[in-house]
């Protein structure tokens, strides 16, 4: 099917959208590029796991398990749990794409990621049918995927030149936390990252990263107790 201007309008606003947050996403793959890189995957098993996976958090679970040669299902459970989090945003985007073929369906779930859902469910946050969802959500996990591979194949291929020194890892973590920082900008989301931060940094000494499945859960329990909350609280307008 032909789009038309107003669905290639939607794709170019995915693609501006998910432009802003570039440099956080560059980053935290090449930090994921070199990773992938120094920890004895071969050049090619490297790329395949960056076109394969394409989940930074899980890579860098599996990677120090890959390189104690634990046994593969150890690997892949890690892997997983980790993932658990695309379970639960996959299942939120399901509603605007249900009519797809499962073909489909199954693209966009690879193409899926954290920055993709929170900034699709702000803009769609209810699967009434807009025929403008689809082409938005393209452009913005097109984007985030060539991005994501370019910093990952120059990870792969530049690590050898890249001093451990620069701490590339720590300056990944601070390009996200300064993205996603602006998203909390009223009270909900605000106590909603509170919470779930407390219960990551209180976790953190589980294994198999189910600090972030935890934190994750106790996010959309407390956003969902919070929505309720303020949809029982009494309008003040017209109030004296």
């Amino acid at each position: 099917m032909a789009w038309s201007d107003g669905h290639r309008a939607a794709a170019w606003d995915g693609f501006r959208t998910m432009s802003r947050s570039g440099f956080a996403i560059f980053t935290w793959a090449l930090v994921t590029g070199v990773a992938m890189a120094k920890s004895g995957l071969t050049t090619g098993e490297a790329v395949g796991m960056s076109f394969l996976v394409y989940a930074g958090s899980a890579q860098l679970a599996a990677l120090p398990l890959i390189a104690g040669n634990f046994p593969i299902w150890t690997i892949w459970l890690t892997a997983a749990i980790v993932n658990l989090r695309f379970v639960i945003s996959s299942a939120g985007i399901q509603p605007h794409f249900k009519d797809r073929a499962f073909w489909k369906r199954s693209v966009l779930g690879y193409l899926n990621g954290d920055l993709n859902f929170a900034f699709f469910m702000a803009r769609y946050p209810d699967p009434h049918g807009d025929r403008f969802a689809l082409p938005f959500f393209l452009g913005m996990s097109l984007t985030n995927w060539c991005i994501w591979q370019t910093g990952s194949m120059l990870g792969i291929y530049l690590a050898s030149l890249i001093p451990e020194a620069w701490g590339l890892g720590f300056a990944g973590t601070l390009a996200l936390i300064a993205i996603l920082l602006p998203m909390v900008d009223h009270g909900s989301a605000m106590f909603t990252a509170i919470a779930a931060a407390i219960v990551a940094l209180l976790t953190v000494n589980l294994p198999f990263k189910l600090n972030l499945v935890l934190s994750v859960l106790t996010a959309i329990i407390v956003g969902m107790l919070m929505d309720q909350y303020n949809a029982k609280k009494p309008s003040k307008k017209g109030v004296l």
